[in-house]
């Protein structure tokens, strides 16, 4: 696994991905309750050894918006 990208915006992982010359197949994941992503960050939460699979996941900021998830 690319540890280096973990984490990382989908488009800070693909610009360093094109830098090595590597187009990556991009999977969106989300938990199976929110069914809402909008004003979510995709992250990178996985990235095979070669960075040609990448597994992304909508965070949110809940500062960023101006508000505050309710457990």
């Amino acid at each position: 696994m690319r540890h280096d990208l973990l984490g990382l915006e989908l488009s800070m992982a693909r610009a360093m991905l094109e830098s090595e010359g590597v187009d990556p197949v991009i999977t969106v994941t989300r938990a199976p309750r929110r069914q809402d992503d909008a004003g979510a960050t995709l992250r990178v939460v996985y990235a095979s050894d070669d960075g040609r699979q990448l597994t992304v996941s909508g965070f949110v900021d809940p500062i960023a918006g101006g508000k505050q998830e309710n457990g």
